[in-house]
């Protein structure tokens, strides 16, 4: 895991589309675990620079997302689309389906995750870090830090959540966190220096990942 202190998502944005552009032009196929929130810019950004033809061997799923009607407001897919996110030849997965319960959107999700890491050859995960430690949709203290299998649905207000589990985040061979903003230095320094409980920080996965890289402008490598 290594801590890279930057100005701006700059050098964590080119970081990211230089690993997926060498990868894919290895031709290897690549799963892509996408999040929303702030990091929804970065991924539109990366994509963009992404040569199509290449996108071919590209399959894009999402690590968390509200439960709700397809395309509502606070979908994690529907901001993507909304901010000009287009996967080109990719296979593009959302979680959310016509009329399905929570539960079903779980096991279908969880089912299509299962084919898509068989069929990778590399699996590379762009993530936010929460100031509470927070990552994917696992946030501390909720009923995703235990949950069984590779998707979990709860209700943490003011959203119903669905996020892959750490079952599932272990299959990730590399990841690029992006964590920008004074409210982050706290969970930033405590997934550096210590050794928290996955329940306490759930970031603090990322130091069971083969390669782990945390882009931020509070916190470099410890001195």
């Amino acid at each position: 895991m290594q801590f890279i202190k930057t100005t701006d998502w700059d050098e964590g944005t080119a970081a990211l589309t230089e690993r997926l552009r060498t990868e894919l032009g290895h031709h290897k196929r690549v799963l892509w675990l996408l999040c929303g929130g702030s990091n929804i810019t970065a991924s539109v950004q990366v994509m963009e620079k992404l040569d199509d033809e290449a996108t071919k061997n590209l399959a894009i799923f999402l690590t968390d997302e509200r439960f709700g009607e397809v395309g509502h407001a606070d979908s994690n897919s529907k901001q993507l689309y909304d901010a000009g996110f287009k996967p080109k030849q990719a296979v593009f997965v959302p979680m959310l389906a016509p009329d399905l319960s929570l539960q079903q959107t779980q096991e279908r999700y969880a089912q299509a995750m299962k084919r898509a890491v068989d069929h990778a050859d590399v699996i590379i995960a762009q993530f936010g870090i929460g100031s509470d430690g927070h990552i994917a949709g696992i946030l501390p203290h909720s009923t995703a830090v235990t949950a069984d299998g590779w998707l979990a649905g709860y209700e943490a207000s003011p959203y119903t959540r669905i996020t892959l589990t750490f079952e599932a985040l272990r299959h990730i061979s590399v990841a690029f966190a992006m964590a920008f903003g004074n409210e982050k230095r706290q969970a930033l320094e405590q997934l550096r220096d210590e050794n928290l409980t996955l329940d306490d920080e759930p970031s603090q996965i990322l130091k069971e990942l083969p390669e782990a890289y945390i882009f931020n402008d509070q916190i470099g490598e410890k001195a």
